[in-house]
């Protein structure tokens, strides 16, 4: 199985490189022999070689520069999202929209980014029909008009300061975007088991106990400042 970290190098904020670590070692210990690639700028890419792609966040500034890169690439990119496992986080979910302010994006889904002089903060409790509670941090200066049928998450609770509406996220085919941070995977191991098994067909029930503790406690956590 091979999984590419897209810009590693520019889109490397947060920590979020830990979703690509972190699930490498869960599918390890589901049997699977894993390979990870790194690729950036003027690097050669056929994204049809890849089982998993990765994308994290970065600067305005490199979320800019890794778009004008990726839009060289988008034929092959959309082609390789009929097979391809696909997760963008942070701000780099919003590259896989119609556009950034003026700024052409991937057009993958009905998604308009605006900047905004304002940036949104805050811990956030999201739901998934199918893999259930999701905890994490949003940091973003931008709002978001997308079409709420193809939403990833419904909100159940978020800071004051966050100026979505009640859904968060994306989902296209099997092409996930959010701009939780943290990194989302690690900190939810029931997202993560969710991913595991799209390349697993006979899953091996794995506990991680500090994953689960983790999960749990801030789980916890932000249900009591829901009271």
């Amino acid at each position: 199985m091979r999984i590419l970290h897209l810009y590693y190098d520019l889109m490397n904020l947060y920590g979020d490189y830990g979703n690509v670590v972190v699930l490498k070692k869960h599918l390890t210990d589901q049997g699977l022999e894993v390979e990870v690639d790194k690729k950036t700028l003027n690097d050669e890419i056929d994204f049809n070689n890849y089982d998993f792609i990765y994308c994290g966040s970065g600067t305005e500034k490199n979320q800019l520069i890794a778009l004008k890169d990726l839009l060289k690439r988008k034929d092959n990119f959309v082609k390789a999202t009929d097979k391809a496992v696909i997760l963008f986080t942070g701000n780099a979910m919003e590259l896989l929209g119609t556009s950034i302010d003026d700024n052409e994006a991937l057009n993958l889904v009905d998604m308009k980014t605006v900047s905004s002089k304002d940036r949104y903060t805050g811990d956030v409790i999201l739901n998934n029909k199918d893999f259930g509670e999701v905890v994490g941090f949003i940091n973003k200066c931008t709002s978001i008009t997308t079409d709420k049928d193809n939403s990833l998450f419904t909100y159940i609770f978020k800071d004051n300061t966050l100026n979505d509406g009640e859904v968060e996220g994306f989902r296209f085919k099997n092409c996930f975007g959010t701009h939780v941070i943290g990194p989302v995977l690690v900190k939810n191991p029931n997202f993560m088991k969710y991913i595991v098994k799209m390349f697993v067909s006979d899953y091996k029930e794995i506990v991680y106990l500090f994953e689960e503790d983790s999960y749990n406690v801030t789980l916890k956590a932000l249900k009591e400042r829901m009271k």
